[in-house]
């Protein structure tokens, strides 16, 4: 007895898994030939960046060489010390325009994606075609995403190396500013969701001059928030410096500085034998200030006076850094997720007939 003839599955099921790749072939390449000239400019930017920055810390690195032990401000001559400076300033100048691109991301990447969309009314035609909106978002997503996140990655590895040269050479903390921003792959994760709360930000407001304009204020609202909480995001450390002979010693400037965060901006109060503090403008203003210089054996005389035997300092350690980096990080991170949900959440709410 002959088994029963098996039919054929329908060809719809049999071809669906190939249909949805081609689908999803389309929508990526769509993507790109939508958005090819702002990726490709955004690639070339940062690429010629990223050499410039290359072949400027080659020539700091190679003038640090000469650099060794703590004779090194005597040792070495004084055209080598400005090359150093001027290579260190350079770098200066390359990290803040590091610490910017995040925002151009945003604003000339992100913003567009849906914004010039909705200006040109083109969503319509696009979203009643096969492909629904949420493959249309996420194709997108995918193209922009691979590039910027490529391109932002590896900025950011050279900005680790450029930020340590740079505090090699002029001594800067890198808990400070520039430093700081540009270290700890925050670079990457600034790109990632700023890029992400861009493409949110022209989906609400469905205008690509106004999204312009709250990407970039809303960039400079979080730097300038993040300066005032950033030294806070952990309880700090307090230590008390007693003051003695080594008191207003000169301070060699290529000697290794510790990493520390200081949260008293230079105006720490001092301590008496007994433990009590006294207020820097105290201090200042009535007891030594007017000493010429406050780094004297002068003003240290005058500080023993008065009996005070030390400063007490608020600080964050260098041992924190790689923790407050991390922070950052996740709070970068947690943009970019909620933005996602923004922007998928106004896409689904958006008509799709006329």
């Amino acid at each position: 007895m002959s088994a029963p003839a098996v039919s054929p599955p329908p060809a719809a099921t049999r071809t669906a898994p190939a249909a949805r790749g081609h689908l999803w072939r389309g929508i990526l390449w769509l993507g790109w030939r939508q958005h090819r000239w702002q990726l490709i400019g955004a690639a070339v930017t940062t690429l010629a960046l990223l050499a410039w920055m290359a072949v400027n810390a080659a020539d700091l690195q190679s003038a640090l060489d000469l650099c060794h032990g703590p004779d090194c401000s005597k040792a070495v001559a004084d055209d080598r010390l400005a090359r150093i400076r001027h290579a260190a300033d350079i770098a200066g100048y390359q990290l803040n325009l590091v610490v910017l691109l995040p925002a151009m991301f945003g604003m000339f990447i992100g913003v567009p994606l849906l914004a010039r969309e909705y200006e040109q009314r083109t969503l319509l035609l696009a979203w009643s075609q096969d492909i629904s909106p949420r493959q249309w978002l996420f194709g997108k997503l995918a193209v922009l995403g691979t590039v910027v996140g490529g391109l932002a990655a590896v900025l950011s590895a050279e900005c680790l190396h450029v930020a340590g040269l740079v505090h090699l050479a002029d001594r800067r903390s890198l808990f400070e500013g520039t430093l700081y921003q540009a270290g700890g792959w925050l670079p990457l994760t600034l790109a990632l969701g700023w890029g992400m709360f861009g493409v949110a930000v022209g989906a609400g407001l469905r205008r690509l001059l106004p999204a312009f304009v709250a990407v970039l204020g809303a960039f400079g609202a979080r730097t300038m928030l993040m300066e005032q909480l950033r030294p806070h995001l952990m309880d700090p450390v307090t230590r008390t410096i007693q003051l003695g002979a080594e008191h207003g010693q000169g301070l060699d400037p290529f000697a290794p500085v510790a990493d520390e965060l200081l949260l008293d901006g230079g105006k720490a109060p001092f301590v008496d034998a007994a433990g009590a503090l006294h207020p820097y403008n105290e201090v200042m203003g009535q007891w030594c200030g007017a000493v010429p210089d406050g780094r004297t054996a002068a003003f240290t005389a005058c500080l023993q006076e008065h009996g005070l035997t030390g400063i007490q300092q608020s600080l964050q350690p260098a041992s924190r850094l790689g923790t407050f980096h991390l922070i950052e990080n996740g709070l970068n991170l947690g943009l970019f997720v909620v933005s996602l949900a923004v922007t998928w959440w106004l896409v689904r709410r958006a008509r799709t007939t006329v």
